[in-house]
């Protein structure tokens, strides 16, 4: 803050304090301050009710009001205004105490020159900033650690949902299908048919028997993987398989990131596995439904110091990233990476396809990294994927 824009509210009822103060701050800031003088603690509160000022100097010991509870009610007035307390030469103690209540700083009436008071209101006035701008870099951190919980908290009550319905899926109307399907087989044999009938029941029966045994499953499958169970790499094996065949997906697998799986398939937490999953399915579905490429890779490497990196890359239509907003697909791509407390970041190019890379921590942390970067794979096997 510029000196020359300083504001001061006295509140001194002793107008021979007064005039000294004025004096004193004439003289060390000659026409760089605005002193508005009041003599009683309500004159005070009715001022900072209706304006503001850059520092109070406060004296505690008021006709309507002595002690602490003057600096208390002020502070209450105006929170956000630094305020100088000013004592006799008995109350140095009071003074102490008003610091740790909130006051910037304190002065000693009779011990004051003019130096002293334009420090003193100089250094109330910075640590007053530096308190507010701390106490809202708290408020902010406070509301990012809100948010990161509410969004694991609705990734988890959405996953679980999904769980429960592709469960019912698989327990329940799959088996009813299948039932259904040797119901009318029995029923085939039973009443024997003209010809006709019997051809158009055998084809129920197949159609029953197949949404029964792909169609659920793939729909059970799409809601939840199931192949979570058998790890992360068998799951990214399957990817291909819920997409048409075109474009071609090819799926590399770092080698020595299948040895370690192979080795541990406990490795990865399922709800890591399962934000990788994701943020690949919702990449790939991306693709298929914008993109128009003709290939797309996806590329799972290995771990760096405890991070997981994968990248979906295509070599479609891409877009301009700085005029495109960002869509609720890229948004939940990185919903489930910050939850996670990773990251996701697109890059595209018009005409030269879309890079999407994730980088999730092995076990979940407060740190992220700086550029979750796709990293160089020197050792890849590569899986083909699509029907």
């Amino acid at each position: 803050m510029s000196i020359e824009s300083i504001k001061v509210l006295l509140v001194e009822d002793n107008l021979g304090d007064a005039r000294l103060l004025y004096e004193g701050m004439e003289e060390a800031l000659p026409g760089k301050f605005q002193m508005i003088h009041v003599r009683r603690l309500s004159e005070a509160l009715e001022f900072l009710w209706e304006d503001t000022c850059h520092v109070v100097l406060l004296d505690l010991g008021l006709p309507d009001s002595h002690g602490l509870d003057t600096l208390f009610l002020v502070r209450a007035q105006a929170p956000d205004v630094p305020i100088v307390v000013l004592t006799g030469f008995r109350d140095e103690e009071m003074g102490d105490q008003a610091l740790k209540e909130g006051a910037q700083d304190y002065l000693i009436k009779g011990q004051v020159d003019s130096k002293l008071l334009a420090r003193s209101m100089r250094y109330a006035i910075a640590r007053k900033a530096a308190e507010l701008a701390k106490i809202q870099q708290g408020v902010a951190h406070a509301k990012a650690d809100e948010l990161q919980r509410s969004r694991q908290r609705l990734i988890a009550v959405h996953e679980r949902v999904r769980r429960e319905v592709a469960g019912q899926l698989r327990d329940g109307v799959q088996g009813k299908l299948l039932a259904t399907a040797g119901r009318l087989r029995e029923l085939l044999v039973a009443v024997e048919p003209s010809p006709e009938t019997s051809r158009a029941l055998r084809g129920v029966i197949e159609s029953l028997k197949e949404m029964g045994e792909k169609e659920i499953n793939a729909l059970s499958h799409r809601l939840y993987p199931s192949t979570l169970s058998h790890g992360l790499v068998e799951t990214f094996r399957a990817l291909g398989e819920q997409f048409e065949v075109v474009p071609a997906i090819e799926i590399l697998l770092d080698e020595e990131l299948l040895r370690q799986e192979t080795a541990d398939p406990g490795m990865f937490p399922e709800a890591v596995g399962l934000a990788m999953y994701r943020i690949a399915e919702e990449a790939l579905s991306n693709v298929f439904q914008h993109a128009k490429a003709g290939k797309v890779t996806v590329r799972l490497g290995p771990a760096l110091e405890g991070w997981w990196h994968f990248t979906v890359q295509d070599d479609g239509k891409g877009f301009d990233a700085e005029s495109v907003a960002s869509g609720l697909g890229m948004t939940t791509m990185q919903d489930y990476a910050r939850a996670m407390d990773g990251d996701c970041l697109f890059h595209s190019v018009p005409g030269w396809g879309t890079e999407v890379t994730a980088a999730l921590p092995l076990t979940p942390s407060a740190a992220t990294p700086a550029t979750p970067a796709a990293p160089a794979v020197p050792a890849m096997a590569a899986e083909k994927g699509g029907n």
